[in-house]
């Protein structure tokens, strides 16, 4: 049973750097790695539990009928997405705070940013039409790998 949670963390880890090439090509101003990091540290930290989580969905995702897997795909997409923001916006409450001792965003932060991020991050830059792909794949992946440790554990208790 191992190998769907290795798939998915790994998962989450490689999106991490898809979301980092996304936010580096939108963002109206170059910033460096250390600019980035300070920004995404939530979510990159957030990053394998949301590929645990986005696996533990797709699990039936080889079961589905094609157009319910590309359905799955786009949703699991646009929520990781939204979880990946949440979490980098909570980071960035939490550093405020310790910095500062105050916040002055929250709701902007933990509400509004993570939400527009998502469907304007994805859909009116077109990203939604390279990572589509990709989400599928790795759903694709993650299910078979679901699927391959399902018939293992059934092979070991008979």
């Amino acid at each position: 049973m191992k190998t769907p949670f290795l798939w998915s963390v790994g998962s989450g880890i490689v999106w991490t750097g898809v979301a980092g090439a996304v936010a580096y090509a939108i963002s109206p101003t170059d910033f460096s790695p250390r600019h980035f990091a300070g920004m995404f540290a939530g979510g990159i930290i957030a990053a394998p539990v949301i590929g645990l989580l986005i696996g533990r969905i797709a699990r039936r995702f080889s079961a589905l009928g094609r157009i319910p897997r590309f359905w799955m795909a786009l949703g699991n997409l646009y929520l990781a997405t939204y979880l990946f923001l949440l979490a980098s916006g909570i980071g960035q409450v939490l550093s405020d705070w310790i910095t500062h001792r105050h916040v002055e965003t929250v709701q902007r932060r933990l509400v509004v940013d993570p939400l527009m991020g998502a469907l304007f991050g994805l859909t009116y830059t077109g990203f939604v039409i390279v990572l589509l792909p990709l989400s599928y794949w790795n759903h694709a992946r993650i299910g078979k790998a679901w699927r391959e440790a399902a018939v293992y554990d059934d092979r070991r208790t008979t």
